[in-house]
């Protein structure tokens, strides 16, 4: 049933902000410029599988799949937003033993690209969450309500305050001249599950060729430093693989557990803008 849980868990890219290693520098600002293009469009959707397997191998045990929406542009007060929708849930095989069903929504401003607003509703076995955050950036303090016992908390925030799905997405807007090999990307990010704010990191390591199911990519592995929580055994390295072009695709992630590797693979993507 452990390992089970441990692999279940993984049904988003942006569950490993959780479990950065906390690090606090100078950090990114991803408000809109201009003339930049954006690295995602309305409608873009994307697939991926989560499964297990020998370390550096591809996974062979299929626990779940998961997805990625831009759904649509909303206001959020007087704010144009992207309303974007992650969910993941387990195989019905998988959930004869742990059954998992999450999703994940944010609004995140589409010209400071900052979240304002985010919402995570979970059921992963006999654990049930339903929580949002609402992010005021004006006032420079986040409300927080649990949905199930109307519990709500007030926080300060920076100007730099993400959640984690919005943090994926404004990741992605960095432009690839900004991207240094070996450098380190700065990120602080609200962690809803534990009503805290982590101040986190990843760092661009090397650009790697590879073979997906949407086609040999061009990409840039990251590395993502995590620490000993519920999730993970002990510290330990977490890779993603983005493309390397100005979409920053996810297309691969891998994290080690005790025995062997935990992998989410892409699976397809639809309504990707051209270059």
């Amino acid at each position: 049933m452990i390992f089970f849980k441990k692999i279940a868990l993984f049904t988003c890219f942006f569950s490993f902000f959780y479990c950065f290693s906390q690090k606090k520098s100078n950090y990114y600002n991803f408000k809109s410029k201009k003339e930049q293009k954006s690295s995602f469009l309305l409608g873009e959707k994307t697939k991926y599988k989560f499964s297990y397997g020998k370390s550096n191998k591809k996974g062979f045990l299929t626990a779940g799949y998961g997805q990625f929406e831009v759904k649509n542009i909303t206001k959020i007060r007087d704010r144009d937003c992207f309303y974007i929708k992650a969910s993941g849930g387990s195989t019905k095989l998988f959930s004869l033993f742990y059954e998992v069903n999450d999703a994940f929504e944010t609004y995140l401003d589409s010209s400071d690209l900052v979240s304002l607003k985010f919402i995570r509703n979970v059921h992963e076995d006999n654990y049930k969450a339903k929580q949002q955050v609402s992010f005021f950036r004006k006032s420079h303090y986040a409300k927080s309500k649990n949905l199930k016992t109307g519990t709500e908390k007030k926080m300060k925030i920076s100007k730099h305050t993400q959640d984690m799905l919005s943090a994926l997405f404004a990741s992605r807007s960095i432009p690839n001249e900004n991207i240094i090999l070996n450098d380190t990307v700065f990120l602080e990010i609200y962690n809803l599950e534990k009503d805290k704010i982590f101040p986190t990191y990843f760092i661009p390591i090397k650009k790697e060729t590879i073979d997906t199911r949407i086609g040999n990519l061009k990409t840039i592995k990251c590395k993502i430093h995590t620490e000993k929580t519920r999730i993970f055994p002990e510290k330990s390295s977490t890779y993603i693989w983005v493309t390397d072009d100005s979409k920053h695709l996810p297309v691969k992630l891998e994290t080690p557990i005790k025995v062997g590797s935990i992998y989410i693979e892409i699976l397809s993507v639809e309504n990707l803008y051209k270059n």
